[in-house]
């Protein structure tokens, strides 16, 4: 996650120090964070594929429910 051109990362932490303690101030405060564009993209990514995996359990999942009327 290295920027090649200048050997660092691309988050700036000083940023991301002062986001995590305005997060404090925030009503709700955010359960989970993720820090960084591309921090957000690959977060967002996985969670689409779990999504989707979880999605083609729905017949499984249903067939483990008490029949309807019991």
């Amino acid at each position: 996650m290295l920027d090649p051109a200048n050997g660092l990362a691309p988050g700036d932490p000083a940023r991301m120090a002062t986001r995590i303690i305005e997060s404090a101030d925030q009503e709700p405060a955010p359960l989970r964070m993720v820090l960084g564009s591309d921090a957000l993209t690959n977060t967002i990514a996985t969670l689409e594929k779990r999504i989707a995996d979880y999605k083609t359990q729905t017949a499984l999942a249903a067939s483990t429910d008490f029949p309807a009327g019991e």
